[in-house]
């Protein structure tokens, strides 16, 4: 099993790192299945080799103040951006009650030997899409390496503050 590193938004903008799979810390923590792990794994290979984004739906529960990432299934990577992600073509697919949000990968080198490893600007406007959408909390994850993610949830500690609704529009 993979070790993923995450964060939890507790409030905005405070963020706690949350260190290593199955960590825990005061303020909450993301743990992986390993089928999730071998999933995100799976999607930072396949986007490394296409050097191309990806983008993935994601499944989770939560208890208290723990996400558990029970799987994700990756998006056929089609009418994309530039960087191979298509916030219109996620929000809809990755929609609950089967899905709580998306993870993507990072790849494009932000530092001298590291991708971002926080959510850019579009990401922030993807995440607000979902929630516009859906309305309610959600749960996204980014991948910047091989073992390490940067994971935020809305609505964690206590447990979620909405129920995911379907809106037909």
């Amino acid at each position: 099993m993979r070790h993923w590193a995450g964060a939890l938004l507790i409030a905005a903008p405070a963020l706690c790192a949350v260190p290593g799979y199955g960590q825990s810390h005061p303020a909450g923590t993301f743990r992986f299945s390993p089928e999730a792990g071998r999933g995100l794994l799976a999607l930072w290979q396949e986007s490394l080799a296409a050097k191309e984004e990806r983008v993935a739906c994601l499944a989770s529960t939560i208890r208290n103040d723990t996400v558990f990432v029970n799987r994700i299934v990756a998006l056929k990577p089609e009418s994309a951006d530039s960087m191979g992600i298509s916030a219109t073509a996620s929000v809809e697919q990755c929609g609950p009650p089967a899905w709580s949000g998306t993870v993507h990968t990072h790849i494009a080198l932000y530092s001298d030997s590291l991708p971002s490893t926080h959510f850019s600007a579009q990401d922030r406007t993807a995440m607000r899409l979902w929630y516009d959408r859906w309305h309610t909390d959600g749960v996204f994850c980014l991948i910047y390496s091989s073992r390490d993610a940067h994971c935020e949830a809305d609505g964690v500690v206590g447990g979620m503050r909405s129920q995911p609704r379907v809106v037909n529009e």
